[in-house]
């Protein structure tokens, strides 16, 4: 469905510790006749999509096949397999993971490694366009291949019939690839991990749930026999448990009978499929867990609710739903407010919904904490669910809410037609698992716009007292340990929630600004001249203020209109001691608001529009960016132009940051990770200033007025800004518009503001350094390469295929030979306008006892690909990817807004820049990758930084 809930493995609380100007607007769709609307009862049920090609197979397998061209010429196939970590026995623990595994190591029609390697060659990349995962009910197995290269989608359907019932399950292959899954399992080790281990047998209290981790156990994975892999395999995969689903460039009723003939041969086996009958029960008690961790940096608290899983499939659930989805939205209002003020409990809270298992739910309130009010934070959230019991919504908080939703649905409503298939497929994944309805956007349109206005406060408040029940209630509190802080017990909890309960509730008090967004509106600047670049499309204004329009009209989206402001210089014109100010200076104007306006009063004045717009500040640039769709541009503008001109400076706004980063930071010293990253940018930069960690005494010593003026100093003058606008629009129409609220910016008629190159040094030589930090048996390496950043665009595109080339060789060693890591990675990094700090670098994460083997094979390979050069086979892989990736992404917006702006800031010829990147990823061959070898990866001059486990 539309906007459907997430399902998710774990329950985790996601608490932004920024707040943006992008804001949920609405504009209002055309109002329908009561002849013209459509009269719903309760009780229909909700049809399926019809432009979906749906059938079940005589053996029992489903499929679901769907033209579409967003992206072109790609096609997304998948096999969803009612298979998952719950239907394994004792001795299977962590083998449905395993299968996975081995679905690319070798089937009747692919030898192992082959069907990774064919779609390469293709342009596809492991990972985002071939991959697999498994929960605790399911494995899903996702490709996505070009349908104008012959051959490759018969090949694709291929290997996912084989996945379903011909995989070898070669012992040899099952134990090179134990090593593998045995790395993944110690990559996820840590503070997070050890946390859930203590959050899940609360959770899924007495269900099989709590005991099937996917990722499985060691002990298992090391001596499992061939033979149980088999057995699992042949009892869970069968067709009459599996999904075939197609969606992409395709011709529907050809690849029907592709299916057919490829799938339908897949026996069915003559028993009926196992019984699944795996509950997690709802207890009458409130269950209570306080998980801690010496690693653990930052403390949260959440209430759960388990029930079983609402009906969904007539127009009556549907509406319920409608009203649920309501209520999360106006409870995160109320907590964003709140977390707003000085005197606020939590730091971030919010109102969702999860699914623990296919039959049970969870409604959920979590909230962020400062270290040591976790009760103070629980007594807020049950606080604020007695003011809902006892007095519910009002009307402005409801009808903020059915604009927001209708919004929502008519935007989806107005790119019906530019849906992406990787979207579908997921839809079609969760009609199949989750038995989630899939009615088509037009239809959910249709019944949104009549049901939403209809849902009255009094049904609102019904199925908000239902989320709220007092049965199965779980709170599960996370908390560091160390010194001098006291963590609560599980007594304490109980009581503050006790003493929540006696205080005295008033109505929800929902102050709304009665002002206008703008006052009064700034006088249109004059155009001072008009250019045209034919080539790539794009229309070229010059404002009397010096402010350049770049405007780019396309198709891609109906429904969308990207824009930014950007200029060169950022944080690398503050002074040193002032860098974090400099950085931070927009969070201080988002939490703020702008045009006098507060951030939560903005969040009210513009409710019913979909435009936001923020500013952000990096080493070397600045910029206000913001989106919105066709109807609501002009707001989005206004917001651009509020930003540039009346950025707020609140105290309140400016002690909230302050709290937030100290909970973010205020125990850096206890997470490895943390640790390890700030290690490699010090070596990687010579100890640069702006490497030097972010720490509480640093906090203690943030200057507000120092942020404001560095922000009002940015963006003060207009003629140091370009502003790129891409989507949906007609430029002739945007013209006053842009005349208005961008020509009409304070300027003092010269640009003055350029990038300065703040002196990041690169080790001369071999530098190491290893930090000690963590318990569990892993350590993480990165090794860098000086690269001082290449400035020809060819260079550019050669030296990533480089990177991209080391990162499938190494792959290929230290993964699929040695079997001693689950990920290698390898990537180029360089600053806009900085010299001296460029590298690449390559990661990894494995067992202490294999670090000097694995580093003295990447070094080898390194070597080797400057004696040998890397083969034909390989670069024309990386070739394909890039390739695919530039004409993907020649037909989204944002990939034209970050390539103009690139083009512009970077001085380069923007035709070139754009149209001329595929003639280079084709000149790309292999004597000049080992040219980027030779040059960019020097024997004598790289870093070694390493975490290791505490001595």
């Amino acid at each position: 469905m539309h906007n459907r809930r997430l399902r998710t493995v774990l329950l985790v609380v996601f608490l932004s510790l920024s707040v943006t100007l992008f804001i949920p607007l609405f504009v209002p769709v055309a109002a329908q006749s009561a002849a013209q609307k459509p009269a719903y009862e309760a009780t229909d049920p909700l049809p399926f999509d019809p432009a979906v090609l749906k059938g079940t197979l005589s053996n029992g397998l489903t499929y679901y096949i769907r033209k579409n061209t967003r992206p072109e010429k790609r096609v997304m196939l998948q096999l969803a397999v009612q298979a998952g970590a719950v239907d394994e026995t004792d001795e299977q623990q962590g083998l449905a993971h395993f299968l996975e595994h081995m679905a690319f190591n070798g089937s009747r029609n692919f030898k192992a490694g082959e069907l990774i390697k064919t779609f390469e060659s293709t342009g596809a990349r492991m990972g985002p366009h071939v991959n697999a995962y498994t929960s605790f009910d399911e494995t899903v197995y996702m490709f996505e291949v070009p349908t104008a290269k012959e051959g490759i989608v018969e090949k694709g359907l291929q290997g996912l019939a084989d996945v379903g019932s011909s995989l070898t399950l070669d012992p040899k292959e099952i134990d090179k690839e134990r090593g593998v899954v045995i790395e993944e399992w110690r990559g996820g080790l840590g503070a997070a991990a050890r946390l859930r281990d203590q959050q899940i047998p609360v959770l899924y209290h007495e269900s099989k749930y709590a005991e099937r981790l996917p990722i499985g156990k060691p002990e298992v994975l090391k001596t499992f026999t061939p033979a149980t892999l088999r057995a699992f395999y042949s009892r869970w995969y069968r067709p009459d448990r599996m999904a075939l689903i197609v969606v992409g460039d395709i011709e529907p009723a050809q690849i029907e009978s592709r299916v057919r003939a490829m799938f339908g041969v897949m026996t069915k086996p003559a028993t009926p499929p196992p019984a699944r009958s795996y509950e997690v029960p709802l207890h009458s008690e409130l269950l209570v867990e306080v998980a801690t961790d010496a690693e653990a940096t930052q403390s949260s608290v959440s209430v759960m609710r388990k029930r079983h899983k609402p009906g969904e499939g007539t127009v009556g659930d549907y509406r319920r739903n409608l009203a649920e989805r309501m209520v999360y939205q106006m409870l995160n209002e109320r907590f964003d407010e709140l977390s707003r003020k000085r005197d606020a409990q939590f730091l971030g809270a919010g109102a969702y919904e999860s699914a623990l298992s296919p039959a049970v739910t969870v409604f959920a309130l979590g909230a962020g904490v400062e270290e040591g009010k976790i009760p103070q934070g629980l007594a807020a959230l049950e606080i604020e669910t007695n003011r809902v019991q006892q007095f519910g919504f009002g009307a402005d908080e409801l009808e903020r809410a059915r604009k927001w939703w209708l919004a929502s649905y008519e935007r989806a409503y107005n790119e019906r037609d530019k849906g992406e298939s990787g979207s579908y497929a997921q839809e079609y994944v969760s009609h199949f698992l989750q038995e989630e309805p899939s009615p088509g956007i037009e239809y959910e349109s249709r019944l949104a716009q009549a049901l939403l206005p209809a849902i009255a406060a009094a049904e609102v408040g019904r199925v908000a007292q239902t989320l709220f029940a007092d049965t199965a209630r779980v709170v599960i509190a996370t908390s560091p340990t160390k010194e001098g802080l006291a963590v609560p017990t599980e007594a304490q909890l109980r009581d503050a929630m006790a003493r929540a309960d006696t205080v005295a509730v008033t109505p929800w008090s929902d102050a709304a600004s009665a002002r206008a967004l703008m006052a009064a509106l700034p006088e249109p600047g004059a155009i001072k001249d008009r250019r045209a670049i034919p080539a790539i499309g794009v229309s070229v204004v010059r404002f009397a203020n010096g402010v350049e329009a770049w405007l780019k009209p396309t198709d891609f989206k109906n429904d969308e209109i990207l824009f930014s402001l950007s200029a060169p210089g950022g944080a690398s014109l503050a002074p040193p001691d002032k860098f974090v100010e400099a950085l931070l200076a927009p969070a201080l104007v988002q939490l703020s608001g702008v045009g006098g306006h507060r951030a939560v009063d903005l969040q009210k004045l513009l409710a019913g529009k979909l435009a936001g717009a923020n500013a952000t500040i990096s080493l070397s640039t600045h910029a206000i960016s913001g989106s919105a769709r066709p109807g609501d541009i002009e707001t989005g503008l206004q917001l651009l132009h509020l930003g540039f001109a009346a950025p707020g400076n609140d105290e309140e706004a400016f002690a909230n940051i302050k709290k937030q980063l100290d909970a973010m930071y205020g125990n850096r010293d206890q997470n490895p990770g943390l640790l390890f990253s700030d290690k490699v940018s010090q070596v990687n930069s010579g100890n640069h200033y702006t490497a030097e960690p972010v720490t509480r005494e640093r906090l203690a010593k943030l200057d507000r007025e120092a942020m404001a003026a560095f922000y009002k100093d940015r963006f003060s003058n207009a003629a140091d800004f370009t502003l790129m606008m891409v989507g949906a629009f007609e430029v002739e129409a945007v013209l006053p518009l842009l005349a208005r609220y961008v020509g009409a910016l304070p300027s003092q008629g010269r640009a003055g503001s350029r990038g300065r190159d703040v002196g990041l040094k690169f080790p001369a030589s071999i530098e190491r350094a290893i930090v000690n930090k963590g318990r569990e048996p892993k350590v993480t390496t990165m090794i860098s390469f000086f690269a001082d950043p290449p400035q020809d665009s060819s260079e550019i595109t050669r030296l990533s295929s480089a990177a991209d080339v080391l990162e499938i060789a190494l792959r290929d060693i230290l993964r699929e030979e040695l079997g001693e890591t689950y990920t290698v990675g390898v990537g180029f990094q360089q600053e806009t306008f900085q010299r001296g700090g460029g590298h690449v670098s390559v990661s990894f994460t494995a067992a202490p006892e294999n670090l000097q083997k694995m580093t003295d094979r990447v070094m080898q390979e390194v070597k080797r690909m400057q004696d040998e050069g890397p083969t034909e086979d390989l670069v024309n892989r990386t070739k394909e990817t890039s390739l695919r990736e530039h004409e993907t992404g020649m037909k989204q917006n944002g990939y034209w807004l970050s390539r103009l702006q690139a083009a512009k800031l970077l001085d380069r010829d923007p035709v070139a820049h754009v149209l001329e990147r595929e003639a280079r990823i084709k000149a790309v061959t292999t004597a000049n990758v080992k040219e980027m070898f030779v040059k960019y990866f020097p024997m004598d001059r790289y870093t070694i930084v390493t975490l290791a486990p505490e001595k």
